[in-house]
């Protein structure tokens, strides 16, 4: 069991039950979370590191969360800078994204901490509720899909005569779920079920097809290349995943400036419209980036910098110069946190990426997967504060570990 009873003292079994039957429902909700409430998911990412906390105290087990002090000292370091930059901020909400990115990096260190320390038959207990909820949310997202998405219309209040497979409603749910399918593919695998781990993702992927999020899309579509090439050579596809993190760490503002001023991609008529506003609001983006090179111009600026004069092609420009954020990571944070900021994410990045090294041979195929589809989609969507979808790259990477702390088939 996760949380053993002291013979020496018999109050302690309600507290224990308490956890792990707090444990198993966090496990179990995430997929129904995803597929019908992906902004619920930061309570869940408190929740998590709550129990985590009080897991690893139960057992005396605190002291794991010294091992993974490389990787806490750089995400610690990230925010300091974060915190001294609401000095500068223009958000209302600067301190608020900081608390958040907090609560998001303590649900890391200690859910890992935590989910390390199981036993394999809590584990598994935890793992089967896990693939429990992934299949349903899997399942009810396709049914949705198919439907034109009643439950969801009725969830947020859509009515019948909106469009909603263009709204991000729908959208939310499958970018969350391109993420949970790798490590749920990775349990099946552990369970022995190499075929049913191969066909959960391609069983998503058709049912992305039935909806307009070409994120989630593009998402699966590198999380499956990187799956298939890893099953080969995991070293490669580390190696390509590590050089691409630092090409757009390093060059991520001259090259959209070349897509932009250069190549005029916001006015190439081949490229989708959503497309052409991309490269128009990363040019903006990086415009801004270049005033304040060294540290930025604070957390969340992005959904407060003024327009000071600019027009965009594709809308007026009221308040703000961008929509909530640049749509993409690399350029969020040179933008909030400058080259300071963008160097500490990719140490943290790289740390995360290496680390999948240290796994089983025959588990780093789905967690080279899971990275690649997170930075497809971190690239083209969604502010990478967002607590909804911190708490969704949270939530994958835990039940990753999870899945990999399983025994393997009858062990």
């Amino acid at each position: 069991m996760a949380f053993p009873l002291s013979q020496r003292d018999s109050s302690r079994g309600v507290p224990d039950a308490i956890l792990a039957g707090l444990a198993g429902a966090a496990a179990a909700a995430l997929g129904p979370l995803a597929a019908m409430a992906p902004r619920g998911l930061p309570v869940w990412a408190i929740l998590i590191a709550l129990i985590a906390l009080a897991g690893l105290a139960r057992r005396g087990a605190l002291g794991r969360l010294q091992r993974a002090m490389p990787g806490t000292a750089v995400v610690l370091a990230f925010l300091v800078l974060a915190s001294l930059s609401i000095l500068w901020s223009p958000s209302p909400r600067a301190g608020l994204t900081v608390v958040e990115i907090g609560y998001i990096g303590l649900g890391a260190l200690a859910g890992g901490a935590w989910l390390s320390s199981l036993p394999g038959v809590e584990a598994r207990r935890l793992t089967g509720l896990f693939l429990l909820g992934v299949f349903a949310g899997v399942l009810l997202f396709a049914v949705e899909a198919a439907l034109d998405f009643p439950l969801h219309r009725w969830w947020n209040h859509v009515p019948a005569d909106v469009g909603i497979a263009e709204t991000n409603v729908p959208k939310r749910t499958a970018v969350l779920l391109c993420l949970l399918v790798w490590p749920a593919a990775m349990a099946l695998d552990r369970a022995g079920r190499r075929g049913a781990a191969v066909t959960l993702p391609l069983i998503f992927a058709g049912a992305c097809l039935l909806l307009t999020s070409r994120s989630a899309m593009l998402g699966i579509a590198a999380g499956g290349v990187a799956f298939a090439l890893a099953v080969w050579s995991p070293r490669l596809v580390r190696g390509v995943l590590a050089a691409v993190l630092g090409v757009a760490f390093t060059f991520v503002l001259p090259l959209v400036l070349l897509f932009d001023r250069v190549l005029n991609l916001d006015g190439a008529d081949w490229l989708f419209r959503s497309a052409r506003h991309r490269v128009e609001i990363w040019g903006m983006a990086a415009d801004r980036a270049l005033e304040t090179p060294i540290l930025g111009q604070g957390i969340d600026a992005s959904r407060a910098l003024e327009p000071e004069g600019a027009v965009s092609r594709f809308g007026t420009l009221t308040d703000s110069l961008l929509p909530l954020h640049p749509h993409n990571a690399f350029l969020q944070i040179w933008l909030e946190l400058g080259a300071l900021g963008a160097a500490l994410a990719l140490a943290a990045a790289l740390l995360l990426l290496f680390g999948t090294g240290r796994m089983e041979r025959r588990l780093q195929p789905f967690a080279l997967a899971l990275f690649a589809a997170a930075l497809a989609m971190a690239s083209t969507a969604y502010g990478i504060w967002q607590a909804w979808w911190m708490g969704g790259m949270l939530a994958a990477g835990l039940m990753l570990r999870l899945a990999a702390r399983t025994p393997a088939g009858g062990e």
